[in-house]
């Protein structure tokens, strides 16, 4: 993910996806064979409850599996194209490993049995893609996505967590998805050129939206492989485009439900700095979730020579991974986002405490907490030693949901937290933070 981006240059020439059939789709030389042991997962899910459905593909998703895509993508273990054997130095578009790459996650794609293209964009673009129909819904579509382009220019450049983690967490959720039935389309999509400008999604974006594709969602990944002091702590950017909102709100609820030890943190409005920057810009529901980028984690290799696999925190990577393949699987076979545009977080019967909205903010944010019955409510906003500094709520709730706007005008900029505590059941903190 990059701080600063140049400006986007839109290449005019024919949108070659979901419409061509497979035979006319481009195909790489030659490819990789898969190494033994890893294989498409098993159909064993369509006679079990939601709950354990996704539970059962989170199980399924497998750290070897991931290491070993991170290390083949990152120049860590070998890879035999075109009959050669080669360690991939660098993924950036003036490298002809690059082109390699996309190989290797083309093959990869199919030998899951999906319907695989690349789109060549430009001289030097190449996008690739693993699609799963949709067995009731065919044309409307959620996307799972990474770029797989790395910096810098100069090899070596490993790029393992920009973003070999987030390619490697797409392709392990092409592959514990692929032997299950969903009734809305999957697109599995591996961007390139996103260092260069967000050029591979950009191209992808304003072609769907031209063609009047009826895409529901995209779940953009980056950055998954850095956690140095073991908090959890993941970043969530979303903004109110579409159903934008409510894909991140899914996203947060689906770690709390399912336990995983992340902590997210939303940021409304947040950056556009990736490729779901591209979708936003034409009206649709995106968002992307990382490591704590923006959280203040910030990765030390970053777009080095040594940003490799060795310096990852692996139980962090699998759970976020994990995380990936739950909010895909929800979204292809339940499609939440659509079905709560007219409900109040129906699906939601315990406690909840939201994350504040704008956040960052100044001064103003909202703060929302959910109650399945009468307690007594406390809401209390703390410094980061741990000082109380306000308290907004201390009164008795009856069960239902609610919305303090909060005015932080007379504090100064910072990372705070907000807590709320309710009755002897549910205590929740939050970090907000205040940018003046």
């Amino acid at each position: 993910m990059k701080r600063y981006r140049t400006s986007i240059l839109l290449i005019s020439v024919i949108f070659i996806l979901i419409q061509l059939q497979p035979g006319n789709a481009q195909q790489p030389r030659n490819g990789p064979a898969m190494p033994i042991g890893i294989q498409p997962a098993v159909n064993q899910y369509s006679e079990q409850t939601t709950d354990s459905l996704i539970q059962s593909l989170m199980d399924q998703t497998n750290l070897d599996t991931l290491i070993h895509f991170v290390n083949i993508l990152s120049g860590e273990d070998s890879v035999t194209i075109n009959d050669s054997t080669y360690l991939l130095l660098s993924r950036n578009v003036l490298h002809p490993h690059n082109d390699l790459a996309a190989d290797f996650i083309f093959l990869t794609l199919s030998r899951f049995g999906l319907i695989t293209y690349n789109q060549i964009y430009s001289t030097t673009g190449r996008n690739v893609y693993g699609i799963k129909t949709g067995t009731e819904y065919p044309d409307q579509k959620f996307i799972i996505c990474a770029h797989y382009d790395c910096s810098p220019a100069q090899p070596p450049a490993p790029g393992a967590d920009d973003n070999s983690s987030g390619t490697a967490a797409v392709l392990e959720a092409a592959r514990v998805l692929s032997q299950i039935q969903t009734p809305y389309t999957i697109i599995f999509a591996l961007w390139d050129e996103e260092e260069m400008g967000h050029f591979g999604s950009t191209f992808f974006a304003q072609q769907a939206y031209q063609s009047g594709e009826d895409i529901l969602g995209v779940v953009n990944l980056e950055m998954f492989g850095w956690d140095s002091n073991d908090d959890g702590l993941i970043d969530i950017h979303t903004r109110p485009i579409a159903n934008s909102i409510e894909l991140a709100n899914l996203v947060e609820y689906l770690e709390n439900y399912y336990s995983l030890g992340l902590t997210p943190i939303i940021y409304n409005p947040g950056t556009t700095q990736s490729d779901h920057g591209s979708f936003w810009n034409y009206g649709y529901s995106a968002l992307v979730f990382s490591e704590a980028f923006f959280g203040g984690d910030f990765n030390p290799f970053y777009q080095t020579s040594n940003d490799r696999i060795v310096h990852f925190n692996l139980d962090y990577f699998h759970n976020l991974s994990k995380l990936a393949v739950a909010t895909i699987a929800n979204l292809a076979i339940y499609n939440f986002p659509t079905q709560l545009e007219n409900q109040e977080y129906t699906y939601i019967t315990g406690f909840v405490l939201q994350q504040n909205y704008p956040n960052p903010f100044n001064p103003n944010t909202t703060i929302e907490f959910s109650l399945p019955n009468t307690e007594f409510v406390t809401l209390k906003i703390y410094n980061i030693l741990g000082e109380e500094v306000a308290t907004l709520v201390s009164e008795k709730f009856t069960a239902g949901k609610y919305k303090y706007e909060w005015d932080a005008s007379r504090l100064a900029s910072g990372v705070y937290l907000y807590r709320l505590e309710a009755g002897n059941n549910f205590i929740k903190t939050k970090k907000l933070i205040l940018l003046k």
